[in-house]
């Protein structure tokens, strides 16, 4: 009987640990399938989860991507990304200096031979009502200079030379107010040339153009949010925020650098190579983050800018924290740097003395 009631025994615990071995297993293979979830509670220092993998093929790379959300609850997503999208945003964003040059110089170049054209005639005409034009005269012309000669016998040489004196005066100032012309048309095809390029001039200043950025771009992360939302079909608006900011910022942070093979990019990269690479800085995740939610809500967008930082702002009621109202939108603050974990409403204490002090900048997209 002892020996009837140890077998049961031991075939009860076998079968007790058989359960939950195949339950574990279970677990796991439902938790390595694209959009899983599990809500079970998780630990602060489990907050992150930071899974990223990549797989290159012919025309594309396979990106897997896994996140966890504010309730350290996990979600993973496949998505690919056309290495021809990506060359072609890559193309369209930041400059060479010598393309600049050789762009403005093609321009500025035609206009100073026009200015010595132009000087030529005008100083021909200040000659000619002169009261000793047959003692200065035009010599050494080119088409980039030109130069004045005063040939004045002894007699008359003083009374000659006042005169020339007068005519290379009104010269002088004639060349000043054409050079300022041609400097003004200079600026004006760099700011032509730099548009092109995404890039925005304030002051002396090349910045990059997040508003055009995010419009280049939104049609090349569309496939990316539409399969985020297959995750979750019944998610609020709040509930779809609170996931793609924590998809977001579990993004790696690091800040690219201001030259990549002497192609100035100022230290951004576009949304297709963030994703591409999980990696980027504030400004960079933010115009991935505004492409890809503006392919959900084409609510107004604001990018924040204060010293060294940039964050966003989503024309949406706050349901947490401090909201903010600009141009009559009340808005929800989202920070989207990371890798901390910051749901939509609540700011760093460093953004939140910019912001309270009035002292930032902001660009509207929508």
């Amino acid at each position: 009987m002892r020996i009837a009631i140890l077998y049961i025994s031991v075939v009860f615990l076998l079968i007790i640990g058989l359960t939950l071995l195949a339950s574990s297993l279970d677990r796991n293979e439902f938790s390595s399938m694209p959009g899983f979830s599990d809500s079970g509670q998780k630990s602060e220092s489990d907050i992150n989860l930071n899974f990223f993998e990549r797989q290159e093929k012919e025309d594309e790379y396979e990106l897997t991507y896994g996140w966890k959300d504010f309730m350290s609850n996990p979600y993973c997503l496949t998505f690919p990304i056309s290495k021809q999208q990506l060359s072609l945003s890559e193309r369209e964003f930041g400059y060479y200096p010598e393309d600049l040059k050789k762009y403005v110089d093609e321009h500025i170049e035609k206009m100073k031979e026009e200015m010595i054209v132009y000087l030529k005639e005008f100083v021909t005409r200040e000659i000619a009502k002169s009261k000793y034009p047959q003692y200065i005269s035009i010599r050494n012309i080119t088409l980039k200079s030109f130069g004045l000669k005063l040939s004045a016998s002894p007699s008359h040489y003083k009374e000659a030379k006042s005169e020339f004196k007068k005519i290379t005066d009104k010269l002088a100032k004639e060349q000043k107010a054409y050079l300022k012309k041609i400097e003004k048309e200079q600026k004006k095809r760099s700011k032509i040339f730099l548009e092109e390029k995404s890039l925005r001039v304030i002051g002396k200043r090349i910045a990059v153009d997040y508003a055009q950025c995010v419009e280049n771009n939104r049609s090349r992360v569309k496939h990316i949010v539409k399969s985020m939302r297959e995750i979750k079909k019944n998610f609020s608006i709040y509930q779809f925020l609170e996931l793609m900011l924590a998809f977001i910022q579990e993004i790696k942070f690091g800040i690219p650098s201001l030259e990549e093979n002497n192609k100035r990019i100022l230290g951004f990269w576009v949304p297709l190579k963030v994703l591409a690479n999980n990696f980027g800085d504030c400004d960079s995740k933010g115009v991935t983050f505004a492409s890809m939610w503006i392919n959900f809500r084409r609510y107004p967008i604001l990018l924040i800018e204060i010293p060294e930082h940039l964050f966003v702002a989503l024309a949406i009621p706050s349901i947490r924290g401090e909201g903010i109202t600009i141009k009559g939108l009340r808005c929800t603050l989202c920070e989207v740097t990371g890798p901390e974990k910051m749901p939509p409403g609540l700011i760093t204490p460093y953004s939140q003395f910019y912001l309270k002090g009035g002292q930032f900048n902001y660009v509207y997209v929508r």
